[in-house]
């Protein structure tokens, strides 16, 4: 089964240098890069709701190893008796190390988005049958996986994200994909269709960061990576120095935030943490190494 899910989730982007799943036994957590960007998707449910709500969380993780010079971290938050569909009210909340970060993700975003539009021409085959096949043929204890995998290709991909989404919610509406989906988008495009499909592009990019339901943030764990890995262990050490961690946001309600944060943290940097050779060039220092273990161990 493991090794069929491998199969299966390898098919969701040809382009893409590599799929590395990270896929625990409950399919909650799932690994990839496209266009050069690390990213990761989980789904977590928690007590801590004042106002119960369907969350999506984007961290904009601080991490120099990639071009972008960030991961791009999703965690759909639900209340634990919450259903993977549901009727609760939605909302977005971004999570950046500071104010610059959103404008370093919207330029990343409608790039990608530009160029995966403009790439599906006549010349160039396009992956997306392949992936409305292989949607087609998914096992249901996929849904969760799915649905994550679908939430990160919305946002990089709005041509996609949508289809597989929606077919990861509703299991049975193969024949819909097929006629209205992503066998309609993986055909061949004419110019016009092209151009029309980047503008719907930018616009579902930009929406993320503009609609009602939209809350951005300066988290203060993200404020402090981005404060630990632009400086020395004689300037800054996060464990014996002041933190910027400790701080709260008070735009949320509970401290839900802060687990959610220090998880996607952990699942950005506990691999390369075991890479020594790696170190310098993602700038960390011992003094870093050291808070972030000690981060994890408290997760």
């Amino acid at each position: 089964m493991r090794d069929k899910i491998r199969e299966t989730l390898n098919s969701l982007d040809s382009a893409s240098e590599q799929l590395i799943a990270g896929i625990n036994r409950k399919l909650d957590s799932v690994s990839k890069h496209i266009n050069g960007l690390q990213l990761f998707a989980s789904l977590e449910k928690t007590d801590s709701y004042e106002k119960q709500y369907d969350e999506m969380h984007y961290f904009v993780v601080p991490y120099k190893l990639s071009a972008a010079g960030f991961s791009l971290h999703t965690t759909r938050c639900l209340p634990t008796d919450a259903l993977e569909v549901n009727d609760l009210p939605k909302r977005r909340v971004f999570h950046l190390p500071n104010e610059h970060y959103e404008t370093a993700l919207k330029s990343y975003l409608i790039e990608t988005a530009r160029e995966l539009s403009e790439t599906q021409t006549a010349d160039t085959p396009h992956s997306l049958e392949e992936l409305a096949d292989s949607i087609d043929n998914l096992d249901r204890k996929l849904t969760y996986g799915m649905l994550l995998v679908g939430g990160l290709t919305a946002l990089v991909n709005p041509l996609a994200g949508a289809g597989i989404a929606a077919k990861a919610m509703l299991p049975g509406i193969g024949p819909t994909i097929g006629k209205y989906g992503l066998r309609t988008l993986g055909s061949k495009l004419s110019q016009q269709q092209k151009k029309k499909a980047l503008i719907e592009a930018e616009k579902h990019v930009l929406k993320q960061f503009t609609s009602a339901d939209t809350i951005k943030v300066i988290n203060p764990i993200l404020q402090e990576l981005e404060l630990a890995l632009r400086t020395t262990e004689q300037e800054h050490d996060p464990l014996t120095d002041f933190n910027l961690a400790t701080g709260s946001l008070p735009e949320l309600d509970g401290d839900r935030w802060k687990s959610l944060t220090e998880k996607a943290v952990q699942h950005t940097y506990q691999e390369l943490l075991q890479h020594p050779d790696l170190h310098t060039k993602a700038c960390l220092g011992p003094e870093d190494i050291r808070w972030l273990k000690t981060m994890f161990k408290e997760q």
